[in-house]
């Protein structure tokens, strides 16, 4: 058996789509849709950037500050606030990539397949080349969060150990 496309479920026979997805979808409106999607879209970026303000605020703060006591607890206080600042930023992509993926597997979209064919395509040429795994807003969600956690833990550790002033 497959999995669905979009809710991730097992798939009676062998279908992209499970049945509950397919009846939703009959049912979607495509600009009604389409409004949500560019909705959830500002969402999760929007919470992207909060989360980029609050690391440059943490670096700011942790380096800026004199009391050489207490730099290290200032990184990684702001390494366990930013990991809760990361959690909606998840839950927004997960919302994003649903609405996405309806998007792109749905073929026949209520006569309104003009509006997503461009889309569609780069999407299937997307799943045949060596890149079909990466995407922007996986990297907005997981990789560059990752990476900002990772560097105020270092940056804190290096503070305690005194490799950095």
């Amino acid at each position: 058996m497959e999995t669905c496309k979009i809710c991730q479920h097992e798939c009676e026979q062998e279908k992209d789509i499970c049945s509950n997805c397919r009846e939703l979808i009959k049912k979607l409106d495509f600009k009604t849709f389409n409004e949500e999607r560019k909705w959830i879209e500002e969402l999760f970026v929007s919470r992207f950037n909060n989360f980029l303000l609050i690391f440059s605020l943490i670096v700011t703060a942790g380096f800026a500050n004199n009391f050489n006591n207490w730099k290290s607890i200032v990184f990684y206080f702001g390494s366990l606030l930013l990991f809760f600042c990361w959690l909606p930023l998840i839950r927004a992509y997960h919302k994003y990539d649903h609405g996405v993926r309806i998007l792109l597997t749905t073929k026949d979209f209520k006569d309104e397949r003009n509006q997503i064919e461009i889309m569609q395509r780069l999407y299937e040429r997307r799943k045949n080349n060596m890149f079909k795994t990466f995407t922007m807003s996986k990297w907005l969600a997981y990789y560059i969060p990752i990476a900002c956690i990772v560097f105020l833990i270092a940056v804190g550790l290096g503070i305690t150990f005194c490799v950095i002033k």
